[in-house]
């Protein structure tokens, strides 16, 4: 009788079916590799779908207009969730652009002769000699905004001293 259609002895001495090339164990390794195969094109998936993602967010971030907040969001990959997110964090670090500081004119701190006495001081440090009297009123003409100033720098000037 059969056992399950299997037969133990085939008359050439082999038993059962498990030596044979289509039998059980060619379906076990062909599985096995099949599996493994399956297994690597998941992982090579995954990776190009985290990839895409991971772009896709950077480009969300940086049309929000703050690129490197990308390393510090944890949520979920949504457009909308980084959003909310971003204008959250706005909110309370106040404005998220980085506020430079506007490079405003110092207005000098001293009367206008104390300034020039101060400005030809510290040209004389920077190149070690004093200014003489025509380099000062050459740089009193050029500092000149208006008439009066330029009629004062011209009376104050020593030319041919």
């Amino acid at each position: 009788m059969s056992n399950w259609g299997i037969e133990e002895n085939y008359g050439d001495g082999s038993q059962g079916n498990s030596t044979e090339a289509n039998g059980p164990k060619a379906l076990r390794d062909a599985y096995d590799a099949i599996k493994r195969q399956n297994e690597e094109l998941n992982q090579k998936l995954t990776s190009f779908l985290e990839e895409q993602q991971t772009a896709k967010m950077a480009q969300v971030f940086e049309a929000l207009g703050v690129p490197g907040a990308q390393a510090a969001y944890q949520g979920p990959a949504d457009p909308a969730k980084a959003k909310e997110w971003v204008d959250s964090m706005r909110s309370v670090f106040g404005g998220g652009q980085p506020q430079q500081a506007a490079e405003q004119p110092i207005t000098p701190t001293l009367p206008p002769s104390m300034q020039a006495q101060y400005e030809r001081l510290t040209q004389a440090g920077q190149d070690g000699a004093p200014v003489g009297n025509v380099e000062a009123a050459q740089a009193a003409v050029n500092d000149a905004t208006d008439t009066t100033a330029l009629i004062n720098a011209f009376k104050n000037g020593q030319f041919g001293a």
